[in-house]
């Protein structure tokens, strides 16, 4: 079934039927078809529903990036108003500047997600703006993009955070939509300021993140091979963008949990997701744990910081014979895990 979103859309699908249009976020892997014959392209941030996508349909059709090129010209797009309204800036600015002149810039998401005040972020491109549907406690606005629009470049969205903890300092680069942009968030600051020694070995920074976690293992483990993944395209940007400014050669890789990901570890370190979109999700991180025993090296372990309020314990304790608790603090619990079962 079709998200409440994307209902909307189809409930005005004569929308489409001329011109070619971009979807940009869509929350389902079946929308273009339920739109009829449209011209549609469809960019995505998230690779989740990126390669569900390209699995149900023309694989051409579909753009998996942190940024849309701004090359490709479009009649009208749409897009789905994320959590994160400095994302949606972000989205609206290099959007914009894919569209031919008084292109249609249409937003579609629900009330509870504040599409409504969303609305006013299209201030910039757009002199006036109109609700087009609400309908399943959604929305839908749009208007004409018939002000002058900057290029879009995606670097002068960055904001590069010097990160001080455990006797490193370091910079990170971050971008809007990323988790915690633009800080260091304190659970993982209680991860490294108590992270066991790694001498050398596999690691994996999973959930990455702008890469906090796994540049501070590269300069700390020089003779370590460092992996990054998350399922973000703006995350793995970020955290190759890190990389780079301090000069450490890893692998970073899009990933749907640990689908993308091959390979043993000598250790997994992580501060897991538990959000999807505005819902709290805990699957991403429960389907990581069950999964373990693919990824871990036989004398290998496992590093996990969470919110003290999510009852990750006995999971762990059901994939790892000896779960030992480093730290905790009024808000997070570290967890070190060893011999996975």
């Amino acid at each position: 079934m079709l998200s409440a979103p994307s209902q909307v859309l189809v409930r005005n699908k004569d929308i489409f039927t001329t011109g070619k249009w971009l979807l940009v976020n869509p929350t389902d892997t079946h929308i273009t078809s339920s739109l009829g014959q449209a011209d549609i392209s469809v960019f995505h941030q998230y690779f989740d529903i990126y390669q569900q996508s390209q699995s149900h349909g023309n694989t051409q059709q579909h753009t998996f990036a942190a940024a849309y090129p701004t090359d490709n010209k479009f009649d009208g797009a749409v897009i789905y108003v994320p959590k994160s309204k400095d994302q949606l800036k972000m989205l609206i600015a290099n959007i914009a500047a894919c569209l031919n002149k008084n292109g249609s810039l249409l937003l579609v998401g629900e009330n509870k997600g504040g599409i409504k005040s969303a609305v006013k972020l299209l201030d910039p491109v757009s002199s006036q703006t109109n609700k087009i549907d609400s309908a399943r406690h959604c929305a839908l606005f749009g208007g004409q993009v018939d002000k002058d629009v900057k290029a879009f470049d995606i670097a002068k969205w960055h904001k590069e955070l010097t990160v001080a903890v455990a006797g490193l300092s370091y910079k990170v680069c971050s971008l809007p939509g990323v988790f915690n942009h633009g800080s260091l968030d304190l659970g993982t600051q209680l991860l490294l300021e108590n992270l066991p020694d790694i001498k050398f070995g596999r690691v994996l920074d999973f959930g990455c993140g702008a890469g906090v976690i796994g540049c501070f293992v590269g300069l700390k483990s020089p003779d370590s091979k460092i992996v990054m993944s998350d399922v973000s395209a703006l995350a793995v940007y970020c955290s190759q963008q890190s990389a780079k400014l301090n000069g450490l050669d890893v692998e970073v890789l899009a990933s749907n949990g640990l689908a993308n990901v091959t390979g043993k570890f000598s250790t997994i370190v992580t501060n897991p997701p538990f959000h999807t979109g505005i819902q709290t999700d805990y699957s991403v991180t429960e389907g990581f744990i069950g999964q373990l025993n693919k990824f871990i090296a036989p004398s290998g372990n496992l590093v996990l910081v969470a919110n003290k309020f999510l009852r990750y314990s006995e999971l762990l304790e059901k994939r790892f014979n000896v779960v030992t608790l480093l730290k905790q603090t009024t808000k997070f619990s570290l967890y070190q895990c060893n011999r996975v079962k």
